[in-house]
C-alpha cells in the first residue's frame, strides 16, 4: 500500500507546545482510510501513522492474521504488534480491550468516532504537545459525584440506607449483560444525582460476602474539558487503567485513574459537553 501523507489542518499554538523532534505514532481503525469508523473487536488491520507538526504520514498497515502466533489470543496480538503506538484510535472498544491496551502503554480511545483520520490525528497531535504546566487548570466545572460500594445483599442495604438514614433511591438500573445492578442514593431532590450521591452495586454471580478491603469500588468526580485533562494527568505520570472512552448507553465520557495509593477515580463527563 502506498504511503498516504496527511497536512494537519490543526496545529497548536507555538507558545504552547514544546519542541518536537520525534513523530508521535498512532495507530487507526478505518476501512479505507478516510475515516475512523471500525470497531476495535472487528478490525482485522490497523493503519500506523507518524504524526508531526508538519503533518502525518501513514508508514505501515499491520494485519492481526500476519502478527497472530498460537500462544496468545487476539488481544495480545494487537497489543504487541501495536507496542510502539501512543494511540490508537477506533470507533468503539469495549472496557476489557481498552483497559489491557492501556496497560501495554496504548492509549485506545473512541472519541474521535465517525470523523476524518486528518481531523482525529490533527487533533490528537495538538493535545498531546500542549505544555499543560503552562496552562493552568481551571476545575470550576468540577464536583464530587458519587463513591461507589460493593454490596452483598442489595435489598438488605437499601433497607438500611433508606428507612434508617432517610435516604432516597435515586436511580437504579440492571445490567442483564454483565450481570449487576446499581443503585443511587442520596438526599437530593428531583430525581438526579445531587450533588453526592452514593452508588451501590451487587454483582449477581458473587456469592461469598465482602471484606472492607474489596468492597470499596471508586469515587466519581464529574469534570469539564475530559480529553485535556487526561492529557495533563498522563504527562504527570497519573495512572490511567482506563481512558476516557464513549460509555455504551452513550450519555457520558467516562475514564478512570488511580490516586497514588492506587485507588480509582472514575472522571465523568456529560456527552452535551464539546
Amino acid at each position: 500500500m502506498d504511503d498516504i501523507t496527511l497536512a494537519l489542518t490543526a496545529t497548536p499554538n507555538a507558545a504552547e507546545t514544546e519542541p518536537v523532534t520525534m513523530p508521535l505514532r498512532i495507530a487507526v481503525a478505518s476501512q479505507d482510510g478516510r475515516r475512523v469508523d471500525q470497531h476495535f473487536g472487528q478490525t482485522e488491520a490497523f493503519r500506523v501513522f507518524d504524526v508531526t507538526s508538519g503533518g502525518a504520514v501513514q508508514v505501515d498497515c499491520r494485519a492481526i492474521a500476519d502478527h497472530a502466533r498460537a500462544d496468545e489470543t487476539p488481544r495480545a496480538t494487537v497489543c504487541r504488534m501495536l507496542a510502539d503506538c501512543t494511540v490508537l484510535l477506533v470507533a468503539k472498544i469495549g472496557v476489557s480491550p481498552q483497559e489491557m491496551l492501556a496497560g501495554a502503554g496504548i492509549e485506545a480511545s473512541d472519541l474521535h468516532a465517525g470523523t476524518s483520520v486528518q481531523a482525529a490525528l490533527a487533533a490528537v497531535f495538538a493535545a498531546k504537545t500542549v505544555v499543560h504546566d503552562e496552562v493552568p487548570l481551571d476545575a470550576s466545572g468540577f464536583r464530587l459525584r458519587h463513591a461507589m460500594l460493593r454490596v452483598s445483599d442489595l435489598d438488605r442495604s437499601l433497607d438500611f440506607y433508606t428507612r434508617l438514614l432517610g435516604m432516597q433511591v435515586l436511580e437504579r438500573r440492571d445490567h442483564k449483560r454483565n450481570q449487576f445492578t446499581q443503585a443511587y442514593l442520596g438526599y437530593g431532590a428531583g430525581g438526579g444525582l445531587d450533588p453526592m450521591a452514593l452508588e451501590l452495586v451487587f454483582n449477581w454471580t458473587r456469592d461469598e460476602p465482602y471484606t472492607l478491603g474489596d468492597s470499596f469500588g471508586h469515587i466519581a468526580i464529574e469534570v469539564t474539558g475530559m480529553a485535556a485533562l487526561c492529557d495533563r494527568l498522563a504527562a504527570a505520570g497519573v495512572s490511567m487503567p482506563r481512558p476516557p472512552r464513549a460509555q455504551r448507553h452513550g450519555e457520558t465520557i467516562v475514564a478512570f485513574i488511580e490516586d497514588p495509593d492506587g485507588h480509582r477515580i472514575e472522571l465523568l463527563q456529560p456527552q452535551t459537553e464539546p
